[in-house]
């Protein structure tokens, strides 16, 4: 989830099957497979709407994903073939043009981690951390609309692509650990200076004007 549907939003079952180019019956399938995750909130009048964060499940997510990506990384740093490294570190290119465009560059951060975590070959794994970042996406956004921020993201990640180079795993934790910690602080800033039902909303309006290419503000 990278703000293509956004917290809070409606779905209708006919219209995303007609934009994926499928029949509604796997449409349905699969919201019932993220209802059962939580991504989706199926109510009795048979609306549809992604589900939003709880401050609770926020800071949980966030104290999950430090413990389980540290372990996702630290294995790929064992298990990593010399092969992989050109893949991940072409990404740079990419990821430093993008520094202006804080959705683009969520998306380039996703295949960045993701990238690094399948490398762990631990599949199990993979499948919670993914299930985690489909329920955290919308809001890494947040801290990608400071320049500042993305310098720093894409700092920690070049480190990220070193320690995996060199196997250092105490130097990937000590990137990775820096890396979601400074997200998590920006996130907490802004869902914290507002009730948190209103951040919620505050956030979907964020977005939805970042989707439809307007320009984004505080």
């Amino acid at each position: 989830m990278t703000a293509e549907i956004l917290p809070g939003e409606q779905i209708s079952l006919r219209s995303t099957a007609a934009k994926l180019g499928v029949s509604i019956s796997p449409v349905r399938e699969a919201l019932l497979q993220l209802e059962a995750e939580h991504v989706v909130v199926i109510n009795s009048n048979k609306s549809i709407h992604v589900n939003y964060l709880t401050q609770d499940e926020m800071e949980e997510i966030l104290r999950l994903r430090l413990s389980l990506e540290t372990m996702a990384a630290e294995r790929a740093c064992d298990l990593r073939p010399d092969s992989a490294l050109d893949e991940i570190e072409g990404v740079f290119p990419t990821m430093r043009s993008a520094m202006d465009r804080p959705m683009d560059f969520v998306r380039i951060n996703l295949n960045f981690h993701s990238a690094i975590y399948r490398l762990a070959e631990s599949p199990i794994l993979f499948d919670i951390i993914s299930g985690l970042w489909v329920r955290i996406q919308p809001y890494i956004y947040l801290p990608f609309r400071n320049r500042e921020e993305v310098s720093a993201a894409l700092s920690h990640h070049e480190t990220m692509y070193q320690a995996l180079a060199e196997k250092d795993k105490a130097k990937i934790r000590q990137a990775l650990k820096e890396d979601l910690e400074t997200g998590t602080e920006s996130i907490k800033e802004f869902m914290s200076g507002l009730d948190w039902d209103l951040s919620n909303y505050k956030l979907n309006l964020i977005l939805k004007g970042a989707r439809n290419g307007e320009s984004e503000g505080s």
